[in-house]
């Protein structure tokens, strides 16, 4: 119980790294977010950690029943030969993807490493002892962390995909009404975050990040369904 509690606080832990490092490599920080939007950044990992683990199954979940013959020297013949099934099925359409689209080969591998960590560390809370998955839990947060520090760019770039999923930044279109004291005036750009009290905006023509309260604006439309730059 004790190893499953700490492989969940590491890895929630490291989905609000890797959101930081999005804002430092953006060139803002959203100190709102982390003060009044706790439930909201929780839940967003959540569910970023949820679809992980589910790719994770579906692209590798072989090592899960693999690991029992590690530690307990049996294998379950038919979870080995349905998750392959599956795991072939999953990479084959990943591959074909690839093929046919111009999306960046490089962010894949990094979701397919972290997918292996990911059943590495599942395989051994299921099969293992709490000392198995203890020293598994050190082997994974040593590889996500040279991962991150080696592929940043596309570490970001999955976090990127996630806000863009949701309507709430990576960088998508968005048209905002801003109340002046004269009058109000429409303007374009891209949404990098959407925090509870602030939109994080690059304004078209000003490369700068702007940071526009929310009370002061109007959010018109935002472009949440655009092609993921992948």
């Amino acid at each position: 119980m004790l190893s499953a509690l700490l492989s969940f606080g590491f890895f929630a832990l490291y989905s609000q790294a890797v959101f930081i490092l999005f804002m430092g490599n953006e060139g803002f920080f959203s100190y709102d977010m982390l003060v009044n939007g706790a439930v909201g950044i929780g839940v967003f990992f959540l569910a970023t950690e949820l679809t992980i683990v589910t790719f994770a199954v579906s692209a590798v979940g072989v090592m899960i029943p693999a690991l029992r013959w590690r530690y307990r020297g049996s294998v379950s013949r038919t979870h080995i030969i349905g998750l392959s099934v599956l795991n072939l099925y999953v990479i084959w359409g990943v591959v074909g993807a690839l093929s046919r689209s111009r999306q960046d080969w490089m962010i894949w591998l990094v979701i397919f490493a972290v997918s292996i960590l990911v059943c590495l560390q599942i395989g051994t809370l299921i099969h293992g002892t709490a000392k198995d998955s203890l020293r598994s839990l050190v082997i994974v947060l040593v590889c996500l962390l040279g991962i991150t520090a080696v592929a940043h760019k596309e570490t970001v770039a999955l976090l990127e995909f996630g806000l863009k999923h949701f309507g709430v930044g990576g960088n998508v279109p968005v048209t905002l009404k801003l109340e002046q004291p004269a009058e109000a005036r429409t303007v374009n750009g891209r949404l990098v975050f959407l925090s509870p009290e602030n939109a994080y905006v690059v304004v078209d023509g000003d490369g700068r990040v702007s940071i526009i309260p929310r009370a002061k604006a109007e959010i018109i439309s935002v472009s949440s369904r655009e092609a993921p730059a992948m």
